[in-house]
């Protein structure tokens, strides 16, 4: 095992070069252990912790492709830690390099005030089984997080005598600070309890560009769950996720996050609010696409409980909006979007009201929604489709207008994740007024490189 160090342009530079695993056994809590912690395992650190407690703040690690077994702990040190992708831009290198915590707690720990020059860049986080964030815990801090896949980790639930902790994240956990989140992958992850991707309490991230698809929940929250977090996320797809409530996003009581060309797609709830759950918590939508979620009971694509939505601009799906029957008042405000089914396609059970304000469209979701103009569709089916009613269709004030020369999609906006979604190689031939859904307004064409699952940042 060895080490080298290097200097780039006054900065220490810690290189970690060549450097054999060792697997270690995760250390199981003994019954008579009277810590708050009793349930935890005793973390076996890796090779690389070794550096990162020899570091100064400015510091940066820089690791070389391999499969480093342990965990690391920031320690209160603002400095960067990646693969080689920080120095060359190749983002293979995130595949390769793979720091793996061989079941024995949290991939990686930020609980001592980390601030945004904290930095985790460029690598593959797995292996992690922590009672809170398996693959990455955050408590009272605010790294930054970018370019990861964090895949194959797990939150579990833990009783030991007459002491019980829920689990929460089983690829990340948040609680307090304001993490920024940048071209990350949640994928793959589970929790015993809540929040299968993305646990957060009392924290209000910012995330942009990121996915959290593949993730369960044994109870709330299968792809993200909120609570008394006012998060902003921006270019999100939460797709393809599975809890009991709240398959896509349970947003729990305080909770008032605002999302923004974001998809809500395909998640599965075994009991209520496929897409989302709103318990006494607030969410604003603009650009949103919510579609083709399920729930075994009520409120496939939205089930609401004391809940506030907002929306403009935004595509809501035909799998069934619902008020809870008893409970807190409910309230939507809708304008310029598309509702299927329209004011009478929302059940209200007389427990709530709808400002169904200027601008609406039923016009169903069995068209193509965001092909832009007819003639012939590269590496598709080579017929020829119209317009779809959701092109310009948005709130004409000049702030949401879309990106000048954006290009189309042909594929749904709900399908824009699918494999090889193939791309129209002319600019968008309409006018720049907003077009519903994920992929219309000042950012919408995300969807042409980073909407499809395992895209390479």
């Amino acid at each position: 095992m060895s080490f080298s160090l290097r200097s780039f342009t006054a900065l220490l530079v810690l290189y970690v070069c060549f450097v054999s695993s060792c697997e270690k056994e995760s250390t199981k809590a003994k019954e008579d252990d009277t810590d708050i912690d009793a349930c935890a395992y005793e973390e076996q650190f890796s090779t690389i912790q070794a550096l990162i407690d020899a570091a100064s703040a400015g510091d940066t690690i820089l690791i070389d492709p391999g499969t480093y077994e342990g965990s690391i702990n920031f320690q209160g040190k603002d400095i960067v830690v990646g693969s080689l992708f920080l120095t060359t831009g190749d983002s293979s290198y995130i595949s390769q390099t793979i720091l793996d915590a061989k079941q024995s707690g949290s991939v990686v720990r930020f609980e001592n005030n980390e601030s945004s020059g904290a930095v985790l860049s460029g690598l593959t986080l797995t292996g992690g089984h922590a009672v809170e964030g398996g693959g990455i815990f955050i408590s009272g801090a605010s790294p930054t997080l970018s370019h990861l896949l964090i895949t194959g980790n797990k939150a579990y639930s833990c009783e030991v005598g007459d002491y019980f902790k829920a689990a929460s994240g089983g690829g990340i956990y948040m609680e307090g600070g304001n993490p920024a989140l940048s071209k990350v992958m949640v994928s793959q992850n589970s929790s015993e309890g809540e929040g299968g991707g993305i646990y957060m309490s009392s924290a209000d991230p910012s995330m942009d560009l990121v996915t959290v698809r593949n993730n369960t929940a044994t109870d709330l929250g299968g792809g993200i769950y909120f609570g008394n977090s006012g998060p902003s996320l921006s270019r999100v797809a939460v797709i393809d996720n599975e809890a009991v409530n709240g398959g896509g996003l349970y947003l729990a009581a305080l909770s008032s996050p605002n999302l923004v060309n974001t998809v809500v797609g395909d998640n599965t709830a075994s009991n209520e609010g496929g897409g989302l759950y709103l318990n006494n918590a607030e969410v604003d939508f603009v650009n949103v696409t919510v579609i083709r979620n399920s729930a075994l009971t009520h409120g496939g694509a939205l089930f609401m409980k004391g809940g506030v939505l907002k929306t403009r601009n935004s595509l809501l799906g035909g799998e069934g909006i619902w008020y809870n029957t008893s409970g807190g008042s409910n309230t939507m405000t809708i304008y310029y979007t598309d509702v299927a089914g329209g004011l009478e396609g929302i059940e209200t059970n007389d427990n709530g009201s709808v400002d169904w304000g200027e601008g609406n469209l039923d016009i169903g979701h069995g068209v193509r929604p965001n092909f832009c103009q007819e003639g012939p569709v590269w590496g598709a089916d080579e017929k020829f489709h119209p317009p779809s009613a959701i092109i310009d269709a948005g709130d004409p004030d000049s702030k949401y207008n879309d990106e000048e020369n954006l290009w189309c999609i042909y594929v749904s906006m709900a399908e824009a994740w699918a494999s090889n979604p193939a791309v129209i190689n002319t600019p968008d031939s309409t006018t720049v007024r907003n077009d519903l859904g994920a992929f219309g307004g000042p950012k919408g064409s995300w969807g042409i490189k980073y909407a499809t699952p395992g895209s390479e940042w």
